[in-house]
């Protein structure tokens, strides 16, 4: 293997692996009451859909 080909090969491993664990970071800091499409909008928490399923 060329040096060209070593240096683009860890580059783009470093992008992959760098962009997977920004992913993972990112996912344990969101808090998931309030993400989504209906975030927190009124009638959109747990107790007041498992009522409405009864």
């Amino acid at each position: 293997m060329s040096a060209t080909a070593i240096v683009l090969m860890v580059l783009f491993i470093l992008i992959i692996w760098g962009g997977l664990v920004a992913s993972v970071v990112m996912l344990n800091s969101t808090n998931d009451d309030i993400s989504g499409e209906l975030g927190d909008a009124p009638g959109t928490d747990d107790r007041a859909l498992t009522a409405s399923n009864r």
